[in-house]
């Protein structure tokens, strides 16, 4: 009987050890970083009464030291958003890393392997103005060594702009060069294929309107570095039966038509749209002018502007 407790007890010891050793060997280790660091790490941090403090855009230079060291860092973003805490290869090897609520207790979140080879990261959409804590040590209570900690926030997305519809558009102003990014518009208005574009506009778009008199020619080029479309209509919310005029050449981001009011002078709508859904975003540049006609104009003429 007391032969089969000590193996009974040696077979436990080895599990445990088992549990407790290094992971597989990495197959492609990962070696230091060579990281800008902006903060060095001040201990002790070992608990939640002595942190350091940690925002978006912080560098840390860190360690686990002596071996089973915890490192505590307290994190207020004001703003909240989505955040990234991520430890980058020093020399410990292995690291996991907690997230817990403003009571330094209720764990939000956990991560062993997330990052570079064994190094942990966390993704979490903070709240505004409260208060986090991000705990980091060794995989194992036997590591120590070096590393980096960094938190990174997203971008906030881009509000809406004044003109994303009919109802917000704004005045056209002849004879001005109009740049803007389209960065938080939404896909509004759709010509069908083999509509006044000759394709379908699925694209985020905005709009402008311009005021037109009888016989006036309205020409207007607008330029991006992708596909994009414009188009000319009268009703917004028909913009299938009511459109005018369009363009999409699909050939380096550039559009344009001249437009004779002839005898249908009032307002129309300037829609500044893409042919597709995925990734029509950023700068357009946009020139318009307007004069009553007293000769052809062309296109041809109007694109000579940029030769």
């Amino acid at each position: 009987m007391k032969k089969f407790v000590i193996a009974l007890l040696a077979v436990m010891m080895v599990t445990g050890a088992v549990y407790a050793s290094d992971k597989p060997e990495l197959e492609k280790p990962v070696l230091p970083v060579d990281m800008n660091v902006d903060i060095n790490e001040e201990e002790p941090n070992d608990d939640c009464d002595t942190t350091n403090y940690i925002t978006a855009g912080d560098n840390y230079s860190a360690a686990i030291d002596p071996a089973g060291d915890v490192d505590y860092f307290e994190v207020f973003y004001p703003a909240g958003g989505m955040v990234t805490f991520e430890t980058h290869p020093g020399d410990v090897g292995d690291t996991k890393m907690y997230l817990y609520a403003d009571d330094c207790t209720t764990e939000l979140a956990y991560n062993d392997d997330g990052g570079a080879g064994y190094y942990s990261l966390i993704e979490f959409e903070l709240a505004a103005d409260t208060t986090y804590y991000v705990v980091v040590t060794g995989y194992s209570s036997s590591y120590e060594g070096t590393y980096f900690l960094t938190m990174e926030a997203a971008d906030p997305p881009c509000p809406a702009p004044e003109n994303n519809t009919c109802e917000g558009a704004l005045a056209l102003t002849f004879g001005e060069i109009i740049t803007f990014n389209n960065c938080g518009a939404t896909n509004d208005y759709s010509a069908p294929s083999g509509g006044c574009t000759g394709y379908t506009t699925n694209g985020i778009d905005v709009v402008y309107y311009v005021d037109l008199v009888e016989n006036q020619q309205f020409t207007v080029s607008a330029e991006t570095s992708y596909d994009n479309a414009i188009y000319l209509v009268t009703d917004c919310a028909d913009v299938e039966n009511t459109c005018v005029i369009g363009s999409d050449s699909t050939t380096n981001g550039l559009e344009g038509f001249v437009f004779d009011a002839a005898d249908a002078p009032g307002r129309y709508f300037l829609i500044l749209d893409g042919y597709s859904s995925a990734g029509y975003e950023g700068d357009w540049e946009v020139i318009t002018d307007g004069v009553v006609a007293t000769e052809a104009t062309s296109w041809d003429g109007l694109k000579s502007l940029y030769r």
